[in-house]
């Protein structure tokens, strides 16, 4: 499937009736080398589980409730390896929905506060979290990128990454200085290893010029930065899946790239992250694409999109997060905008999960009234089991930037080292503080 451009999404389903017998099939049984057998059809409560080298292939089943298929559905989808499990699968008390959850990552964009998430993944390793999928946007989609090229170990080289995004400048002992020291230095040079002013090329010729801008800065420096810390000929085979998110400028409309499915170049990273007008489009495949933070700035719904919801555990870096006061001045004004535009969409998310699940609440409460074996048909149809099945609850974490950490109007784009410094060890004090063994 790498390469494919389509997700691995569909697993076929099968499903018929036999005098009083109602049964399911799905996913393909090409190539497998083993089966195993749980229950008994005598007994209307039997399945056949197909595997190849440990991952589950295809299932035969009868009365299996719709979490357990929908469970095998998505076992089948991920390509998930049982071989820490598969001694349990002829035990009748094992369902397969209570397999191990999958832990996800979430990673925000957020400019120079994204070193808070560099922080926080080092607060996760030494807690034992390790993510099994990182949906991420703009910053966090080369933080997330790191991660998942170095699974299990990526607080090393995040921070090594973040070290080379910082700057170094005089110290002056006025905040206010400081802070229009800063917004000058980087009006005028940039980010010396992130992105450089457009003005630096306003003599090479006539289409150079400002009226023909689209952008304020070029991000060469960091496309060229994110090799040194990123495998992307081996990403697609990293036991972390990636989803990043971007948006289509043409049509408006989300594009996911996904790591199981994409072949991953520093320009979908730099797609993920072109927020504009600081950041041109980027081009991938011949479409134009900003950053997907204009549509949502922590892409939980791209992990339901592509993964299910069943069984996970997420952890949610959150950048712009909490109640705060009311501002007091323009600059505090144009603060809180920001932090409004851009807060995550989690709590939308769960939402809608929590009116699917009332929805399912009614429906078992209409099949208990319906003919017993009219009802059972039902449970065993696709349609229900796709409805019903994927109920699990996810469970969500949050590492949060509390007020006061970085209040600066200039903090997107304080890389000043002392304040990356400052950061990285506010998000590994909040990771350590939300992270349970």
């Amino acid at each position: 499937m790498l390469g494919g451009s389509f997700p691995y999404q569909d697993v076929s389903m099968f499903y018929g009736n036999v005098f009083d017998i109602s049964y399911n099939f799905l996913g393909r049984i090409d190539d497998v080398t083993q089966t195993v057998e749980w229950g008994t059809l005598d007994a209307h409560c039997y399945s056949l589980l197909y595997l190849k080298n440990d991952v589950l292939q295809a299932m035969f089943s009868v009365g299996r409730t719709a979490e357990e298929t929908a469970a095998a559905e998505e076992l089948i989808r991920r390509r998930v390896n049982l071989h820490a499990s598969k001694a349990r699968l002829r035990d009748e008390a094992f369902l397969l929905d209570t397999l191990p959850a999958q832990t996800v990552l979430i990673l925000q964009g957020g400019g120079a506060l994204g070193v808070f998430e560099c922080g926080a993944v080092r607060g996760l390793e030494e807690r034992g979290v390790h993510p099994d999928v990182v949906a991420a946007v703009s910053i966090g989609a080369f933080n997330g990128a790191i991660v998942a090229s170095h699974p299990g170990d990526a607080a090393k080289p995040l921070a090594e990454f973040w070290r080379e995004l910082s700057i170094t400048l005089p110290g002056v002992g006025d905040p206010c200085i400081h802070q229009a020291l800063l917004s000058w230095y980087v009006l005028y040079a940039g980010v010396s290893n992130f992105l450089q002013p457009r003005w630096w090329n306003a003599l090479s010729g006539c289409e150079t010029l400002v009226p023909w801008w689209t952008s304020l800065y070029d991000a060469t420096p960091i496309t060229r930065l994110i090799t040194r810390y990123v495998d992307f000929e081996l990403l697609g085979q990293s036991p972390v899946r990636l989803l990043l998110s971007a948006v289509d400028v043409a049509t408006g409309e989300r594009r996911i790239f996904d790591s199981y499915v994409d072949r991953l170049t520093p320009q979908h990273l730099l797609a993920s992250g072109s927020l504009p007008p600081g950041l041109p489009w980027t081009t991938v495949n011949g479409k134009q694409y900003w950053g997907g933070g204009i549509v949502s700035n922590s892409p939980l719904d791209l992990v339901i999109e592509r993964c299910g919801s069943i069984g996970k555990r997420v952890f949610a870096v959150d950048l712009f997060s909490g109640t705060k006061a009311l501002p007091a001045n323009l600059l505090e004004v144009m603060l809180r905008r920001d932090e409004i535009v851009y807060t995550d969409r989690v709590r939308n998310d769960l939402r809608f999960e929590e009116y699917a699940n009332d929805f399912g609440e009614l429906f078992q409460d209409i099949l208990r009234r319906v003919d017993p074996l009219e009802a059972r048909r039902i449970r065993q149809n696709p349609r229900y089991i796709r409805l019903m099945g994927n109920r699990a609850p996810i469970h969500v974490s949050r590492i949060e930037l509390r007020e006061g950490a970085s209040t600066s109007f200039v903090r997107d784009y304080d890389f000043f080292a002392a304040t990356v410094q400052q950061l990285q060890e506010h998000g590994y004090q909040a990771a350590l503080e939300r992270s349970q063994r």
